[in-house]
């Protein structure tokens, strides 16, 4: 459900609630997918307050074609809670912000088949203290778009004390013609988890290519996603080893 009414003749507040329920799940456990409130003032911008994607999420956005697969070849957190986020677009440029206040635990959310999975970032003891993200891009009038992000979170441990950070940040570019679609995002970061004693940092970095055909009613996909990492990559020897490497279609 979503709604939009105006309050003057430039401020409208808007809400959107959407969930999901797992069909394989006899339970039929509901879990909350986009849950937010704010205003939307046209030339202004909007300013949203809830649980939706980060900024980040705009970068990734152009690859994520398919209904439940792909979007994995990057290390995005997916939907959080507690954000505040504010967008606006200015001719072709758009761009967004968002920060996430203090969170008991700190997840990925990600989609799997028909339910939604929450994963520990790194640990069920580490909390996220807050985190932002920041998106920009520029879409020409001839079908292509282009797009970079960033995303940081400050991370702690609620038994150790230890701090830590993870940061990403991703390229991207998209082109459609003719029916035609392709995209493609390019994405790296990294997972401190000690910083008091100057410990250990897992890296990472991948890609996702995308691409789809439009004819009548029916739309082709096909898709490319590979991950790779390397862990405690300050050990002498640490090399950086595949954790994904598919193809969709």
């Amino acid at each position: 459900w979503s709604g939009k009414i105006a309050l003057n003749n430039t401020w409208s507040g808007i809400a959107k609630t959407e969930w999901q329920v797992s069909a394989e799940n006899s339970a039929n456990k509901f879990d909350s997918r986009h849950i937010y409130v704010g205003f939307d003032g046209t030339q202004y911008g909007k300013i949203i307050f809830g649980q939706t994607d980060t900024a980040f999420y705009d970068v990734l956005e152009p690859t994520d074609i398919f209904n439940e697969w792909g979007d994995a070849g990057n290390f995005y957190d997916g939907r959080q809670e507690g954000q505040v986020i504010y967008s606006n677009t200015y001719g072709g440029f758009k761009g967004k912000l968002s920060y996430q206040t203090n969170d008991d635990k700190a997840v990925k959310v990600t989609d799997v088949g028909q339910g939604i999975k929450e994963t520990a970032v790194y640990g069920a003891d580490v909390k996220r203290n807050y985190g932002y993200a920041a998106a920009a891009g520029y879409d020409f009038d001839f079908g292509l778009g282009l797009n970079a992000g960033y995303s940081y979170s400050d991370l702690e441990n609620t038994k150790t004390n230890n701090t830590g950070d993870k940061k990403e940040w991703a390229l991207g570019a998209h082109y459609a013609i003719n029916g035609f679609y392709f995209a493609g995002v390019y994405t790296q970061g990294d997972l401190s988890y000690d910083n008091t004693t100057g410990g250990d940092k897992d890296k990472g970095r991948g890609y996702e290519l995308a691409a789809s055909y439009n004819v009548d009613a029916w739309t082709f996909l096909a898709g490319y996603n590979f991950k790779e990492a390397k862990v405690n990559s300050n050990t002498a020897g640490a090399e950086y080893k595949d954790l994904l490497d598919e193809t969709l279609l």
